[in-house]
């Protein structure tokens, strides 16, 4: 990945971290898995 493609992506990470709030692992893995659980908690469905 290209240097100033890096730097963008890691201030975008801490950016994304500070909204939602999260103190996990640095992984993207890790901070997916994060958002993907808040995703849910706004989309659940009540039937």
């Amino acid at each position: 990945m290209p240097i100033e493609l890096l730097k963008a992506h890691n201030a975008l990470d801490k950016v994304v971290d500070a909204v939602y709030g999260y103190k996990g692992g640095k992984d993207d893995a890790s901070r997916v898995a994060f958002l993907f659980e808040q995703y849910q908690k706004l989309v659940v469905l009540d039937y």
